[in-house]
Parts: structure tokens; C-alpha cells; sequence
């Protein structure tokens, strides 16, 4: 099952947001060329772990894929590209604003080759206004939006040690577009532009819990409550650390019985949801110093028993051993042409029982690029001709 499978993505992106969001299209069956500048190609070829000249984070994110490598402002290369824009179903770009067009791959370039063409554009900041010609990483992102408040400590702010705006924003750029095909399918709209933003990503994101004290506009007062973040975290044990999460009063009374702490559940300071809310800092203390004298795997047992949500803290190389991740297969390996066997992360979602599958190993820079100007009649001869000019690798 590939339900992606007919559906032809070309792809101008760098880095992270854009490649993530085809991959995850990728996997899930859709033909997705991607076009890197030709000599070097994209930054993400050249971060991370590396074997046989692959790296491992453009290992994932372009597992499933054909490359091109091409330079865009070639006069000569111009109308063969503009060919395979003709075929496609998808353009994806996350350039700053007015880059492409520029070159002359903008929607509007786009759109007179392929009405039916659905062109995606990922920035930062948006399209205008007063930071949309600023250059954006995901540390950016994450200090506008309020990702490192949510993150930090009192008055400490930090940041999240992953890219997770640009995860996020992935994800969100991939659900659109998922969105934008079946709106063409049904008729609802044919090819149009779709737009959207880091920024505009993360907030979404953000927005349920951790703006939960935010969300009212005005001056009519309304009733606070602490944030979700005041109850994010770990607690030691003997030999490790574990997070549990007490809500309901079953799962408070279990925890109390788990621990031995039956004598403090009734207490006033803890006898409501409310209550424990509001005294949290002094309950973790409590459950805290009484699994001191108790491994992580214990108090996990114990938890499980009286069915309280908890786990043990997997360091990364622990994670592959780990009995959920085994069960579900989360992790697959496969053998790369240049990288040898690879471990990888399996596409999450799974159709009608049938997970979908790596069908093949992220490409070489380039790679594609004679067999696909084929595809679209461009002569042996000028392919050759394009090569020598610099114009292709």
C-alpha cells in the first residue's frame, strides 16, 4: 500500500523543512525528483555521520528519491526542466521569497507550463513583511515563536536540542499538500499556490497548551492556570530517572500505593486534581524521595501495576532494544549502494496493515539527471552538450 503512488513531486528545497516534508511523501509511494545545485549539492549531504560519503541525516530525509544536480539560471537547461514541470503534480520550494522567480521557476513561471501544478513555498517569516528577506535556521524560529520560553527554566529560556520547527513545519507542509492534491482531485480547486511559514508552523504547534494562558484577548479577566510545561519532569530513582503523570485520582491513589505512600494521598494539599496542580513541585518532591531506594525498573513495574502511566528513561542506543519499538518494528534496516546497511526510522504510518517501504536508498548527487532529461526527449547529444557547460552534474 502506497497511497502517494502516481503522484510526481519535484522539489527545490535545502536543509530540512522541505526535504523532510517530500521524504515523508516519498515513503508513502510518490515519485519525488529533487534538484540540488549541481558541484556540492545541498548543506545536508554534509552534516552528520558518514560512511562511504553518504551522510545519515540526508540518508532519511531522501531515502526514495531521484536527484538532479542543476544549475536553474542556464539558459540551455531552462525548457528541459520546464519539460519535467509539465509532468509533475507538485512543485516544492523553500527558497527566501523571490529567489526562484528570479530564476524564473516561480508560481507564476510554473503555472502557464502546468495549470494543474500545485507549487508549494516554505519560508521563514512568510512571503512579506518586515523579516521575510532574512536568511532562517530552526534556532530562529524556535526564539520568535516561543519555543525556548516553553523549553527553558524560570527565566533561563532554552532552546529544543532538535530542529523542531523545521520538523514541524515538515510535517505541516506535507499534510498540506496531501490536502491541496485531494482538493484537485475532487474538483475543489485545480492548480494553486500553497504558502506557508515556519513561523506560522510552529505557532500552530505551540499553540493548544502552551499559549493556554494567552489565548484570551481583551480586558475581561479570566482564570489562569499553570502551564503544562511546570509539570514536565523527570524524576530520579536508585540507578536512572523515569517520568509518571498522576491526573486522575486513580492514578494518584495508585501511585501512593506503588510507593508506599499511602499515609499522604488524602491530604488536602493533594485531595483534588486542582490541589495536586497546584502544589505539583511539592508531590514530585514526595514521590521522588521515596523511589530512592528503588531501581527505574522497579518503580516502573510498580506503576504499571496499579496501571499508573510511566516510563524509564531510554538513553538513544537503548531505544533499539527497547520491547515497543522491537513489537512495532520502528526501526528498519536495509543495505545502501555506497553507505552499506542503514538503520533507519520506518514511515509511521502504516495502510491497511501494510507498512510502506524503503524502496530505495537515498541518491547520489546527480545521480537522475541524464535519465530523466531523457525522459522528457531531451537528445544524448544535448545532455552532453549541458554537461560540458557546467549547466548539469
Amino acid at each position: 500500500m502506497q497511497p502517494m503512488s502516481g503522484i510526481r513531486i519535484i522539489e527545490a528545497t535545502t536543509n530540512a523543512a522541505g526535504p523532510m516534508a517530500t521524504g515523508m511523501l516519498a515513503d508513502q509511494g510518490a515519485e519525488v525528483i529533487r534538484w540540488e545545485a549541481r558541484g556540492s549539492g545541498d548543506n545536508s549531504r554534509h552534516v552528520g555521520g558518514r560512511r562511504g560519503g553518504v551522510g545519515a541525516y540526508t540518508a532519511y530525509m531522501n531515502r526514495n528519491k531521484h536527484s538532479m544536480a542543476v544549475d536553474l539560471r542556464n539558459a540551455a537547461l531552462r525548457p528541459w526542466l520546464l519539460e519535467l514541470v509539465r509532468t509533475a503534480d507538485v512543485f516544492v520550494q523553500n527558497a527566501r521569497p523571490g529567489a526562484l522567480a528570479r530564476s524564473g521557476f516561480g508560481y507564476e513561471d510554473l503555472r502557464v507550463v502546468n495549470p494543474d501544478l500545485i507549487y508549494v513555498s516554505i519560508s521563514g517569516f512568510g512571503a512579506s513583511g518586515p523579516a521575510a528577506h532574512q536568511r532562517v535556521y530552526d534556532p530562529v524560529i524556535q526564539c520568535v515563536s516561543g519555543f525556548t520560553d516553553v523549553q527553558g527554566d524560570g527565566d533561563t529560556p532554552a532552546l529544543m536540542k532538535t530542529i523542531a520547527s523545521d520538523k514541524v513545519t515538515a510535517l505541516t507542509a506535507a499534510q498540506a499538500i496531501s490536502a491541496a492534491l485531494l482538493a484537485r482531485a475532487r474538483g475543489i480547486a485545480g492548480g494553486h499556490h500553497v504558502e506557508l511559514s515556519m513561523l506560522d508552523a510552529s505557532l500552530a504547534f505551540l499553540w493548544p497548551e502552551a499559549y493556554w494562558n494567552h489565548s484570551f484577548a481583551g480586558d475581561e479577566p479570566f482564570e489562569t492556570r499553570p502551564a503544562i510545561a511546570d509539570f514536565y519532569r523527570l524524576l530520579s530513582t536508585r540507578d536512572g530517572h523515569i517520568t509518571l503523570t498522576v491526573v486522575g485520582d486513580e492514578e494518584w491513589y495508585g501511585a501512593c500505593r506503588a510507593l508506599g505512600l499511602q499515609a499522604i494521598q488524602d491530604e488536602a494539599r493533594f485531595r483534588t486534581l486542582s490541589d495536586r496542580f497546584a502544589n505539583f513541585a511539592e508531590l514530585c518532591d514526595l514521590l521522588e524521595a521515596a523511589m530512592q531506594a528503588l531501581d527505574a525498573d522497579e518503580v516502573v513495574r510498580r506503576m504499571d501495576r496499579e496501571g499508573v502511566p510511566c516510563a524509564k528513561v531510554n538513553r538513544l542506543a537503548e531505544v533499539f532494544d527497547d520491547p515497543r519499538v522491537t513489537h512495532r518494528a520502528s526501526i528498519v534496516e536495509y543495505d545502501h549502494p555506497d553507505a552499506g546497511r542503514l538503520r533507519q526510522a520506518r514511515a509511521p504510518a502504516i495502510f491497511d496493515g501494510q507498512p510502506c517501504p524503503v524502496r530505495s536508498g537515498s541518491p547520489r548527487l546527480g545521480q537522475h539527471t541524464a535519465e530523466l532529461l531523457a525522459s522528457v526527449g531531451c537528445p544524448a547529444e544535448d545532455i552532453s552538450a549541458l554537461r560540458a557547460a557546467g549547466a548539469i552534474d
